[in-house]
């Protein structure tokens, strides 16, 4: 399985475009193709947002068949980030952990959405998938584009970014 998940991390930086400044300018830009009928997405970087009194990065994930765009949060921790990931109807955590980077449900403070609400947008089954994406942590590019090709399969609807 690790084998697998380096050769996916791979393969996604093959097929996409990335340019990262992390030197001065701190912004982030990617584009790649999400190989779902999304098509292909760009990442950009927005100025940071203030939450319940936190400053996180935050990012604009468009796709080239979808209207709405998805919004995305970083939760940085000293060792390691979390991305909360919202669109128009559905919101979760991409998390890290020591040794995986999966989806889990938003709680707390955080949350947006009524959890009733939000369990009618999310596919259970490709939930339960995403729970173990990848080994261990991952640079935040890599994160973005494994998000950018796996968060719509949480839709249970493709219309629900129109």
């Amino acid at each position: 399985m690790k084998q697998l998940s380096f050769l996916f991390v791979f393969l996604m930086f093959a097929f996409c475009e990335v340019h990262a400044t992390d030197l001065t300018g701190n912004s982030i830009f990617l584009k790649g193709n999400s190989n779902t009928n999304f098509g292909n997405y760009e990442i950009k970087e927005l100025p940071p947002v203030n939450t319940d009194g936190e400053t996180m990065r935050a990012f604009e994930l468009t796709y080239e068949n979808a209207q709405k765009p998805v919004l995305i949060y970083l939760d940085e921790r000293s060792n390691c980030t979390d991305y909360i990931v919202r669109s128009k109807n559905l919101e979760v955590r991409y998390a890290c952990k020591k040794a995986s980077f999966g989806v889990q449900l938003l709680s707390g403070k955080q949350m947006k959405y009524d959890p009733e609400i939000n369990a009618l947008f999310l596919s259970e089954e490709e939930f339960q998938n995403q729970k173990k994406i990848s080994e261990g942590s991952l640079p935040i590019s890599a994160a973005l584009g494994l998000i950018a090709n796996y968060y719509p399969g949480l839709l249970k609807s493709e219309d629900l970014l129109n």
